[in-house]
């Protein structure tokens, strides 16, 4: 069997069918939206509706002062230097302020720093070069909460600074003017740094809606959860995207070979995004950020194949330094292997792609995974985390052995001398064993719902699925379950990397399943036997037709003994005294109260029932 498990949440039958009958939708859509907290049917429209919740930007802390101190600056012709960071969200926040700014009659200019030279944040050089060429106000965007000491001295030198910013602040804040989510009295702290850019610049008066698919880049690629605000701004930019008239924008889609009239979360987070982010990977984010900026087709056409170049070349770095991590890891000692959190590290490995790296092997072996890079001086790490382990939090009790670390729960970079990287691993790994239990390490795939048995795959079931659109962290893609499947027509596809195949229930077609980065599997599928196959419901386009998709998350081997148990539950209806067990699967699964009958599958008792057949013989 695959490693790994599926859950699923309840779903009060009652519940979904009202839901059904009021939005006009199917029981099965209806079950993921009661499941994904939206049984009401007023709130389950305004999510599908992704209407705007109308944030007070004043919430976001000194919004009103950082106003009048830009108004201020405007009216006096003074120099502004927008300071972002080098990634997707720091470059289109610094796109976003810079363009917006020029809208309504400031002096401008940009700076971004390079994650080599200066690494990330305000940087004390940059703060000394600024006031010596006579700028008057340093607004920063996704950077600058934990700048205390460059605010400081930027002050000395009569240096205005204002923060924008939404990463986690430290004990001290700077001392100036702060727009953030944190700390603050905003209701929806997620925002992404462009988020926080955009209500700033909102509140200022300028049009900033006009650029919402630069915030919907942003908010997309920082992997912040699409829900309140996020999915409001996510689902109003990508439209704002298929239509975008930015010069570069369009340049970087066709690069990308992205078709604007289907551009989606996917492709923003896994073609648009990470060309973008290989400029300040692998360089400098400088090309990025004009490449937004230009307004020159032809400009923006060499700037495109500029980042197509850097990310092929990111991709090449990126698998070079996957398979000396994993084959690192394959060579510790056993106890070592069984850590709960992995320190990986490598003297010539890339700083600028460590991060990417970090995020595959928390896939590969589902623990928090931190790799740090060799560099001169101070080497740099980057973390990525399971939703169960507070990355930040760690650091910060493992603090003793870092020179610097930032980020968040999910996310964060760290800086380390050489000689300590073994203690810290250690410290790490110790943090992870007190806070973490063995089911944390396991991959758990939750699923949206289990198709009934005699469910159909159509594309109205596809149309419905999308509304819930776009999808991302805190919205993920429907997961749904189709039990009891057997696999026919495999064959590998795209050079043996994925498995196409046919998927049947109780003797039915049920569709054409694709299954990316399976290929090695096709001997395992093709043994006789029976799957449950976790999947996404897709449009597939194909030489003028358009059919239903399974595109498979997992496929796990079906249980052996659900023909048993099912018919042993079978037996128990109808009888005036069923057994107990029996009772509790008829209640969790609501057969009385007629409407579409529900999978056995649904009900955590009959699951019980295959886990632990000893209870079924004493039944």
């Amino acid at each position: 069997m695959q490693q790994g498990t599926w859950t699923i949440r309840p779903c009060p039958h009652d519940e979904a069918s009202v839901l059904a009958g009021a939005l006009g939708i199917s029981w099965v859509t209806a079950s993921v939206l009661v499941r994904r907290g939206y049984g009401d049917p007023g709130a389950a429209r305004a999510f599908l509706a992704a209407e705007p919740p109308r944030h007070d930007a004043g919430l976001l802390g000194d919004t009103a002062i950082a106003c009048d101190r830009i108004r201020a600056a405007i009216a006096a012709g003074e120099r502004i230097c927008v300071h972002g960071d080098y990634d997707v969200d720091g470059i289109c926040a610094t796109a976003l302020a810079v363009i917006s700014l020029r809208e309504v009659g400031a002096n401008v200019d940009w700076h971004l720093p390079s994650r080599f030279d200066e690494g990330y944040g305000l940087a004390g050089q940059t703060i000394e070069r600024l006031a010596e060429e006579g700028c008057a106000l340093v607004l920063t965007v996704d950077c600058g909460i934990t700048a205390v000491e460059e605010v400081a001295r930027a002050k000395a030198l009569g240096l205005d600074v204002i923060v924008t910013d939404h990463h986690r602040p430290g004990a001290t804040l700077p001392d100036c003017p702060i727009v953030a989510t944190r700390p603050s009295r905003y209701p929806f702290p997620e925002l992404c740094g462009t988020g926080v850019a955009y209500k700033l610049l909102g509140a200022l008066g300028a049009d900033v809606d006009k650029h919402l698919d630069l915030v919907a880049l942003a908010t997309i690629a920082d992997v912040v959860p699409l829900l309140d605000e996020n999915r409001a701004l996510a689902s109003a930019g990508l439209r704002a995207l298929a239509r975008s008239q930015k010069p570069g924008l369009q340049a970087l889609m066709r690069a990308a070979r992205v078709d604007p009239a289907i551009v989606d979360t996917g492709a923003v987070g896994f073609r648009l995004a990470p060309r973008i982010n290989a400029a300040g990977r692998l360089g400098h984010p400088a090309a990025a950020l004009e490449l937004l900026l230009t307004d020159d087709r032809e400009e923006a056409s060499r700037l495109a194949s500029r980042l197509e170049e850097l990310n092929r070349e990111r991709q090449q770095v990126e698998d070079r330094i996957l398979r000396e991590a994993v084959a690192q890891v394959a060579g510790w000692t056993e106890a070592e292997q069984r850590r709960r959190a992995y320190v990986v590290a490598g003297e010539d490995w890339h700083e600028g792609v460590i991060g990417i790296v970090a995020s595959r092997l928390v896939e590969r072996y589902h623990r928090p995974v931190i790799l740090i890079a060799g560099t001169e001086g101070l080497w740099k790490g980057s973390g990525r985390s399971i939703p169960s382990f507070d990355l930040h939090a760690a650091l910060g009790a493992c603090s003793q052995f870092l020179e610097r670390f930032g980020g968040h729960r999910a996310a964060a970079g760290l800086s380390i001398v050489p000689e300590w990287v073994e203690p810290f691993a250690d410290a790490f790994a110790a943090q992870a064993e007190a806070l973490l239990l063995p089911d944390d390490l396991v991959s758990t795939t939750v699923v949206d719902a289990v198709l009934p048995r005699r469910a159909k795959l159509t594309l109205d079931l596809c149309g419905e699925l999308r509304r819930l659109a776009p999808f991302g962290l805190g919205n993920p893609d429907v997961t749904l379950l189709a039990p009891g499947c057997e696999l026919g027509d495999l064959a590998t596809v795209g050079e043996g990397k994925h498995l196409r195949f046919r998927v049947q229930r109780d003797g039915h077609d049920a569709g054409g399943a694709i299954a990316f980065g399976q290929g090695t599997q096709l001997d395992r599928y093709r043994r006789l036997g029976r799957y449950d196959v976790a999947f996404r419901l897709q449009e597939n386009h194909w030489n003028g037709t358009v059919a239903p998709q399974l595109v498979v998350r997992r496929v796990f081997d079906a249980d052996d003994r659900f023909d048993e148990v099912y018919a042993w539950l079978r037996s128990q209806w109808g009888v005036q005294a069923p057994d107990a067990q029996a009772q509790a699967i008829f209640d969790e699964l609501e057969v009385e109260r007629g409407g579409p009958k529900r999978h056995p599958l649904e009900s955590e008792a009959f699951r019980a029932l295959l886990a632990e057949p000893a209870l079924l013989r004493a039944a």
